[in-house]
């Protein structure tokens, strides 16, 4: 009887397979430094493993979100920076004329000039962009947010990414917001909710819009109009009606001591609402009420005191006119306005680099405890692989004897 060869040699294949990936491992490890981990091996470090890759490489992608956030924030940090400084220093200016006036018309003429360049220098930085993108148009466009005319077209919603779990930051920004925007144009309710909506109205950088009226009073040589109330929305025509059908209410306005009511419904015009209040038996000329119409060609309702020191103020019964002029404001108090609301969105945006300085420094201090983890999972034993590895080498040699001393196995052997 004789075995056959093919037998011996299926045997010697498969087993010499074994034991070369065997010593192909362990020499592997040996040259890596790395545990070569299969889930047959040890199924809960190569788990953990994985776990720990995915939680890094989730981490690395975060802090590469937070390089990107990083320069957006900077640039529009820096950006309304600029704008603060040219403000503050436009306001002394602003106070300056309102307490002294101009020598001149030559004077008037420069100081208008001054003021169209700061006002279209700061619609020139809300414009500002980072690569294609402009930084406060909402979302990731290339059309400026804001026309020549400081009005924001912009969309009113903005980009974040996440920085960390459950933390995002803001890659673009909602320039109404961000740049002190006011209510500015007429109101169209377009939704007929009676409810003023942000796509109803206009949003114009509130410094800019009390520059241009500044501008507007100084082309018109009247500078005590420096000092009047002026409302915030307006009609496109002095003849337009100024409320809806089938309102009406009643305007109080106070002067210090001086109460002026006067009554309108859907048939009063802007023209007659001003009549009317310069016509008010209580007022003697106390309060003089205008149509301003603005640089946008809005007709807006104006009140002048004969004291500039006495304020103003006015309530409105059925808030039926207030909703559709807005409120009524000193021009400075527009310009303060404006200027707050940029500055308050520049300390939001320090503090979001703030949060990400903090973020990125505790990621990169989970990256290195997760590296830690991973390399104390996957790192070889030196000592104990030599010995595997020369375990499997004594084991291929024995394989390789093994197959020499009985290949060639036969009963004839056994005979005499």
């Amino acid at each position: 009887m004789r075995i056959p060869d093919i037998a011996f040699f299926d045997t010697f294949i498969k087993y010499d397979r074994l034991r070369e990936k065997d010593l192909e491992r362990y020499t592997k490890e040996l040259a890596s430094g790395k545990k070569i981990l299969t889930p047959s091996d040890s199924t809960v470090d190569n788990v953990r493993s994985l776990r720990f890759k995915k939680l890094k490489s989730d981490i690395e992608t975060y802090n590469r979100n937070i390089d990107m956030v990083k320069t957006n924030l900077d640039v529009a940090e820096s950006t309304l920076g600029n704008i603060v400084e040219t403000g503050k220093e436009v306001r002394v200016d602003i106070i300056n004329l309102m307490n002294h006036g101009v020598l001149d018309y030559e004077d008037a003429r420069i100081f208008r000039d001054y003021l169209q360049s700061m006002r279209d220098y700061m619609i020139n930085q809300a414009n500002i962009s980072v690569g294609d993108s402009r930084l406060f148009g909402g979302v990731k466009s290339q059309v400026n947010p804001f026309d020549s005319r400081g009005i924001y077209q912009g969309e009113f919603v903005d980009t974040t990414v996440p920085v960390a779990p459950g933390v995002e930051l803001n890659t673009t920004f909602i320039g109404k917001d961000y740049l002190g925007t006011i209510p500015s144009g007429v109101w169209i309710d377009t939704d007929t909710d009676n409810t003023i909506d942000p796509n109803e109205v206009n949003h114009k950088i509130g410094m800019v819009k009390a520059i241009d009226d500044i501008i507007q009073i100084i082309d018109s040589g009247n500078l005590d109009r420096l000092h009047s109330y002026i409302s915030d929305l307006g009609y496109n025509n002095p003849t337009d009606t100024v409320v809806g059908a089938g309102e009406s209410g009643t305007l109080n306005i106070s002067y210090g001591s001086v109460n002026i009511s006067v009554n309108y419904n859907d048939t009063t015009t802007l023209n007659d609402l001003v009549n009317a209040i310069n016509t008010a038996p209580t007022n003697n000329g106390n309060v003089e009420a205008f149509v301003f119409q603005d640089r946008d060609g809005i007709y807006r309702l104006g009140l002048s005191g004969k004291d500039k020191n006495v304020n103003i103020s006015v309530s409105d019964s059925s808030g039926a006119l207030l909703k559709r002029t807005g409120e009524l404001r000193r021009i400075l108090d527009t310009f303060d306005r404006g200027f707050d609301g940029v500055s308050q969105h520049r300390s939001l945006i320090g503090t979001q680099i703030n949060v990400a300085d903090n973020i990125k420094t505790m990621n990169q201090q989970q990256q290195v405890e997760f590296e830690n983890l991973i390399s104390k999972i996957e790192d070889a034993d030196y000592a104990g692989v030599i010995a595997k590895l020369e375990q499997s080498r004594t084991a291929y040699q024995a394989l390789l004897a093994s197959i020499a001393q009985n290949k060639d196995l036969s009963l004839l052997k056994f005979y005499e």
